[in-house]
């Protein structure tokens, strides 16, 4: 579907409840209010006929920005839905039960920025190791001074050595 007529069939639908920017040619974002979210992504990929990707969080000092990104493929662009999800208890209603691809994604985002996902099915970790503290979200900027990381940083030659099938020293496979 062409970009313009995305544009306008989203802001007939959602009004003043959202406001839409576009940086690039490739590129449509949709800055939504937390209260539309949910309604938003299912409008846009059940009504407009997009493929859900991916979602990625940029954390903020006031909360986390949510984004979740829409290809419209044969276009060749993608649509943005952000929100803003505010600290110290970061929330918002899960997509999850909209489109069922975003499950991993929320996951992931619990567990690096600490965003509850309202709803979710099965809201635990995807990555984190059995040595990490449960209250330890790697990504946030709050508590990343606050503990101490499960290895060190200058380790690099001793877990390569544990890596099976490492060449011998100073021989290049």
């Amino acid at each position: 579907m062409d970009k313009e007529e995305v544009k306008k069939r989203i802001a007939e639908r959602f009004g003043e409840k959202v406001r839409i920017g576009e940086r690039s040619p490739e590129r449509v974002y949709v800055y939504a209010e937390n209260e539309i979210w949910v309604d938003l992504a299912d409008f846009i990929f059940n009504e407009l006929d997009a493929r859900f990707d991916t979602g990625a969080c940029v954390d903020d000092r006031d909360g986390v920005e949510v984004m979740f990104f829409f290809p419209f493929d044969k276009e060749h662009y993608y649509l943005t839905i952000k929100t803003f999800a505010r600290k110290p208890n970061p929330e918002l209603d899960s997509i999850s039960n909209v489109i069922i691809g975003a499950k991993w994604i929320e996951r992931e985002i619990f567990e690096m920025y600490e965003v509850n996902f309202r709803n979710h099915p099965d809201l635990r970790p995807v990555l984190r190791a059995d040595t990490r503290p449960k209250d330890f979200y790697p990504a946030k900027r709050e508590v990343k001074d606050d503990h101490e990381p499960p290895r060190r940083r200058d380790d690099g030659e001793e877990r390569a050595d544990e890596v099976f099938g490492k060449p011998p020293k100073g021989k290049n496979p």
